[in-house]
């Protein structure tokens, strides 16, 4: 018997419109790769909320990561909210993450949401890449 976030993975995986089926893991996750960013879904421990992540890029030590960081946590008070950025020290990473809903989701609205979530994504890993600090 599939667990309903199984089934919502296979409507996403359809509404993707993705060449294989998307399947929880070993972990009890999945992992999907947006052309240059890897968004991982999994439910959290209460199995009510979904978790969206991303490491986003490696930013090194010293005064730009601390800058970095700075405006990471300056965005994440600007409207409108689409995730949290973090510092992900197992990669020394920022990274982004949120927490939705699971009982509300669905594969249109999960779709939607990965959209956003990964173009936001791709214009910070975009904006390290180049040495800025932020997208603003």
């Amino acid at each position: 018997m599939r667990s309903k976030f199984q089934e919502l993975l296979l409507d996403l995986s359809e509404k993707l419109e993705l060449d294989l089926d998307l399947h929880v893991d070993k972990n009890r996750a999945c992992s999907i790769l947006f052309e240059d960013v890897e968004v991982q879904l999994e439910l959290d421990g209460s199995s009510e909320n979904l978790i969206v992540f991303t490491s986003i890029a490696e930013i090194p030590a010293g005064k730009y990561r601390e800058k970095v960081l700075l405006d990471a946590l300056k965005a994440n008070n600007e409207f409108p909210y689409i995730a949290i950025f973090a510092y992900f020290e197992i990669d020394a990473s920022l990274s982004m993450h949120n927490f939705l809903d699971f009982a509300t989701l669905n594969a249109d609205i999960l779709s939607s949401y990965l959209a956003t979530f990964v173009e936001l994504a791709q214009k910070y890993k975009k904006a390290v890449e180049r040495g800025q600090t932020s997208i603003l």
